[in-house]
C-alpha cells in the first residue's frame, strides 16, 4: 500500500494537469503536487518509528559497522591529499560546533575516500565522508566545503538517515538487509537516496548552519556551480510562477537544480 499510494497520487496529478492544459500551449506546474507525494512518502517513513524505533545509539552502532568497512588508510604526511583531508576535518569540526547540531553533538567524525567520483556523503550515526574529487574541486573555497558539510550533517541531524535505515534495522542483520552482503563504496552510494523534500531540507539546514558560524550562506550556490547544477536562464521559474515543467523533474531522486537554487537563494537572503 505504501508503494501504491504515491503512484495513485501521481496518476491523479498528471490527469488533472493535462486536463487543465487542454486547448493551451502550457500547463500548470506540478511542483506543489510532487511535494505532496514526497511528503506522503516521508510521513510514512516517520510513522514506522512507532513500530521500529531506532535510537541514536542504535543508529551510531550501524554507522560504526559501516565506517569500519569503508575507512581507508590516511594519505601520506606532507602530501596534497593529506592537506585536503586536514582541511575537511578542520571545517567539519567547525560545522559540528554549530548550535544547530544537537543529535550527535561531539560525536561527528570526518573521513576522506579516494574513490566515489565528485561526492560527499554521510552514514548513520555521524560519520561524514568527502571524496578526493570534491575536495580537489572546492579546496580553495572553504565556505563551499562548509556548505557540503552542513548538507550532509543536516541529513543526519534531521533524522533522514534514521528514517531510511529504520525498517532495515528491524531485520536480523540490518547491514546485510541494506547492502546485500559486503560493504563497499559504490554499493553504499547507490543505496543513499533521499526524497526531494529531504534534499531541500538539508540545503536549508546547511545555509542556516553557515549563518550560525558567521559564514556566507550563499556558498551553496557556488557548490551547485562547481558540480554542474547550473541556473536555468531560458525559463522563469520563480516562486509562485506558472511554468512549463519537464516530467523528469518530478520523477528524479533529487529536485531539479533550478528548484534547489531558487530555494537556497530564498534561504540565503533571509535575515539572521
Amino acid at each position: 500500500m505504501k508503494k501504491l499510494a504515491p503512484v495513485l497520487l501521481i496518476a491523479g496529478a498528471l490527469a488533472a494537469a493535462f486536463a487543465s492544459s487542454r486547448g493551451g500551449r502550457s500547463r500548470e506546474s506540478l511542483l506543489p503536487v510532487s511535494r505532496v507525494v514526497a511528503e506522503h512518502e516521508k510521513a510514512l517513513d516517520r510513522g514506522t518509528a512507532i513500530v521500529f524505533p531506532l535510537s541514536a545509539d542504535e543508529e551510531r552502532e550501524i554507522g560504526e559497522k559501516i565506517d569500519r568497512e569503508l575507512r581507508e588508510p590516511g594519505a601520506a604526511p606532507g602530501t596534497a591529499a593529506a592537506s585536503r583531508a586536514a582541511l575537511w576535518r578542520e571545517l567539519g569540526l567547525d560545522a559540528a560546533s554549530s548550535p544547530l547540531v544537537t543529535r550527535f553533538r561531539g560525536r561527528y567524525e570526518f573521513r576522506t575516500a579516494l574513490r566515489g567520483g565528485v561526492n560527499a556523503f554521510a552514514i548513520p550515526g555521524g560519520f561524514v565522508y568527502a571524496t578526493e574529487g570534491i575536495l580537489e574541486k572546492l579546496q580553495k573555497d572553504p565556505d563551499a566545503l562548509l556548505f557540503v558539510l552542513g548538507h550532509e550533517i543536516g541529513h543526519v541531524e534531521l533524522g533522514h538517515y534514521a528514517d531510511a535505515y529504520r525498517l532495515r534495522a528491524g531485520a536480523k542483520d540490518p547491514l546485510r538487509a541494506l547492502l546485500g552482503g559486503a560493504i563497499f563504496l559504490p554499493r553504499l552510494l547507490a543505496s543513499l537516496h533521499f526524497s526531494s523534500s529531504q534534499e531541500l531540507e538539508a540545503d536549508a539546514y546547511a545555509a542556516r548552519l553557515l549563518r550560525s558560524r558567521r559564514r556566507d550562506p550563499a556558498a551553496g550556490l557556488r557548490v551547485f556551480d562547481a558540480l554542474g547544477l547550473k541556473a536555468v536562464t531560458d525559463t522563469k521559474r520563480g516562486p509562485g510562477e506558472v511554468v512549463v515543467e519537464g516530467l523528469a523533474d518530478y520523477f528524479a531522486t533529487h529536485p531539479g537544480s533550478w528548484e534547489r537554487r531558487a530555494a537556497l537563494e530564498r534561504e540565503a537572503g533571509r535575515a539572521p
